[in-house]
Order: C-alpha cells, then sequence, then structure tokens
C-alpha cells in the first residue's frame, strides 16, 4: 500500500509554464474497503495540498511500525520524498521540458497501457478536481444520501467497468465521499477536510532540516 501510494501523483502531460496560484486546495482524505483493516496505518487520513497545476504536497501520519513518515512534496519539476521520522529524503527532477502534475485519487489508476485505457480507468478522476471530473462526463446533480448529518448532493458515472459516485455538501460545493464500485468491490475516500486557502509557497519548497540526496534518474 505504501509503496503504491508514494507513486500515486505523478508528473507527467505537457502543461506550459504557470504563475504562482493565488489559492490551494487542502484537504484530509481517509480510504475504506474491505481490504483495508480500520486500524491500519493505511486507513489513517492523510492531508493533501494542491495548487494549479505544478504544486502538490502529501503528509503522512507515523507509521511507527516501519520507522516511516511520509512527506512527499511536488513543485514541478521537483520531487522531493521525504522521512520525518529520520530527517532523510530524495530529491527527483523530472526531465521535462514542461510537466504537469497529476493527482489521480484510486490507486492503479495511472497503470493503463495506453492513452484510451488511461480514459476508461480512473486517471482523469484527480485530487483537487472531483466535481470538474463528474460534471466533464455529464453527471448531473440527484438528492443523495444525508452524510454525517447533512444532505448531500449525488453524481454517477461509468468509467470503464467501474461505477464511479460522488457526494457533496455546501454552497459552492464540496466533497464529502468518493466511491469506486467495481463487481463486489467498494473503495471509498472520506473527505474531512475540503477547504481553499491563500497560497503558502514555503508548503512546495525543500525543508531544510532534512538531508537530501540526489535519486538516480
Amino acid at each position: 500500500m505504501r509503496k503504491v501510494w508514494l507513486m500515486l501523483f505523478l508528473l507527467g502531460g505537457s502543461a506550459l509554464a504557470e504563475e504562482p496560484p493565488k489559492t490551494m486546495i487542502r484537504i484530509v482524505a481517509r480510504w475504506q474497503s474491505r481490504d483495508i483493516p480500520k486500524e491500519s496505518f493505511a486507513a489513517q487520513p492523510k492531508v493533501i495540498y494542491r495548487a494549479g497545476s505544478r504544486y502538490g504536497r502529501t503528509e503522512e501520519l507515523p507509521d511507527r511500525e516501519q520507522g516511516i513518515q511520509g512527506l512527499m512534496i511536488f513543485n514541478e519539476p521537483d520531487m522531493w520524498m521525504i522521512n520525518l521520522l529520520t530527517k532523510t529524503g530524495k530529491h527527483l527532477l523530472d526531465p521535462g521540458p514542461t510537466f504537469e502534475l497529476r493527482m489521480p485519487i484510486f490507486i492503479g489508476a495511472g497503470n493503463a497501457k495506453s492513452a484510451e485505457a488511461v480514459q476508461k480507468t480512473l486517471y482523469d478522476l484527480e485530487f483537487g478536481k472531483e466535481l470538474a471530473y463528474f460534471k466533464g462526463k455529464g453527471a448531473e446533480a440527484q438528492e443523495g444520501p444525508v452524510l454525517e448529518g447533512k444532505p448531500t448532493n449525488a453524481y454517477v458515472v461509468m468509467a470503464g467497468d467501474s461505477k464511479l459516485y460522488l457526494f457533496t455538501v455546501g454552497h459552492p460545493e464540496r466533497p464529502v465521499s468518493v466511491t469506486r464500485g467495481r463487481g463486489e468491490t467498494r473503495e471509498t475516500i472520506w473527505y474531512g477536510a475540503y477547504d481553499e486557502l491563500p497560497f503558502d509557497p514555503k508548503l512546495f519548497t525543500k525543508p531544510e532540516d532534512v538531508k537530501i540526496e540526489e535519486a538516480k534518474q
């Protein structure tokens, strides 16, 4: 689970250089499925930041059993993978020439072998772009269930062999959960927070108190 999570956020595509954004999105997300024990590290919430198509950050809680507290920082074309418990990390530099940060939600969504297969899977369903994904596929708001004591809007689309559900609350709308159903399997992402904040460039730079090695390209 951890190795897959570390490779989940990818630098790719061909986005043009952009000015620093004025805002960023801060998300607190946790995963739920039959394959993830409730008390396991994989079920613990993660904090995710996204600002435009260049900046990203993910923060994990400490995993004392493995001796890791993961932190990933993306500032295209740079990426740092850091263990906060040991104050060590690696720096990777994407060769370019220009790249776009992708943050697919469901693990394994980026493993398709062709553009057509990628479209049929979930590669375009990203953190920070959930509602745009569903509306872009023609989904219209329906009356959803009451979640966390609040009535929701529900959006439903098909993506290949998966049925996707997005539940939102508020004005403007923000996600409460996203679910992927495939056969008898269901995976759900629960959002504990989804806030738009002023952009903070310090979150997307290399920490000063960490020993960084250059990763082999």
